[in-house]
């Protein structure tokens, strides 16, 4: 790719955005707890699998559109690429749909608790890891 062409990709608006919110993301971590991160953010939080809402997922491709501008943000984030990263900057992008973030948790391989984040859009998970977590019942501030 040419340098103009990788100047028009950095440049892109999703893109700056995306990189913007994370920016937001790694600040707001990093001062508070995830509740006021996602509330800022303007993501709703499961406080129990009942309230997530059911139906069919809105709005597909535009969903996709954004998720690839978060991940091309996050590959190279000098910070870290993690699940709940990814789940609060794709939440903030696509929190017109009312995202719900859901943190679950399991016993992998070695018997070691493992957690995982996923957004949860119309009744159904953006991740696709997510079916082999159980959903925290309640996530509270503290």
């Amino acid at each position: 790719m040419t340098l103009v062409g990788r100047t028009r990709r950095v440049l892109d608006p999703q893109f700056v955005a995306a990189a913007v919110v994370a920016l937001v993301v790694e600040i707001g971590l990093s001062i508070s707890t995830v509740p006021r991160v996602a509330r800022l953010l303007g993501i709703r939080i499961a406080s129990d699998t009942a309230a997530v809402p059911s139906g069919t997922v809105p709005d597909a491709e535009w969903i996709h559109r954004r998720s690839v501008e978060v991940h091309r943000v996050l590959r190279r984030w000098p910070f870290g690429n993690t699940c709940l990263r990814r789940a609060l900057v794709l939440g903030q992008r696509i929190r017109r749909l009312d995202p719900v973030l859901v943190i679950g948790v399991r016993h992998d391989e070695a018997s070691q608790l493992s957690a995982h984040a996923w957004l949860v859009v119309g009744g159904f998970a953006l991740d696709p890891l997510a079916a082999r977590y159980a959903p925290l019942r309640e996530l509270t501030e503290a």
